[in-house]
């Protein structure tokens, strides 16, 4: 009988010293994958500001599309009913081309679901792009429809990332 306690009180040791183990590495293993989420989010941010730095950036800025917080004709752009003039869409398309670089790093993300929210984003965006080049809507609702697809992006970002979050 003595053995038969000595059994179960081994196995009780045994395995509540395996269940303080398990949590540890749990634990470690998402924060590398947090850390791995703010390391890439920090690439693409310094890509996006050295992209917003050319000459080309500048212009869609002023003339096309807030990119920055410091547009300097913000209000002007978001009411605006004009449409794209040919050579502003050929700087749109030229700045569209210099954002690429930064678009790839987003597929450095550990989270496919992360990846999907930047690509669900830039097809979104691009879309936009296309609409505005092509006339089918004014620099004002291209600036309205850019701002709501960050938004979603920004809020869809957030629900997987506390979805993540809770599941480890």
């Amino acid at each position: 009988m003595k053995n038969i306690y000595r059994g179960i009180a081994l196995l009780v040791v045994l395995l509540s010293g395996c269940a303080t183990n398990v949590a540890p590495i749990n634990k470690s293993s998402n924060d590398v994958s947090i850390a791995k989420v703010n390391e890439v989010q920090k690439k693409i941010a310094t890509c996006v500001a050295e992209v917003n730095q050319s000459d080309d950036a500048k212009y869609v800025d002023e003339h096309i599309l807030v990119l920055t917080d410091k547009s300097p004709n913000a209000k002007e752009l978001f009411n605006s009913s004009d449409k794209i003039a040919s050579d502003q869409a050929a700087v749109l398309k030229r700045f569209k081309e210099s954002t690429l670089k930064c678009r790839a790093i987003a597929n450095e993300l550990p989270s496919p679901a992360l990846v999907a929210v930047y690509t669900n984003f830039y097809t979104n965006i691009d879309a936009v792009y296309k609409d505005l080049i092509d006339k089918r809507i004014t620099i004002g609702v291209a600036n309205q429809e850019r701002s709501m697809r960050i938004q979603y992006a920004k809020e869809r970002w957030a629900q997987i990332l506390k979805a993540e979050k809770g599941s480890s």
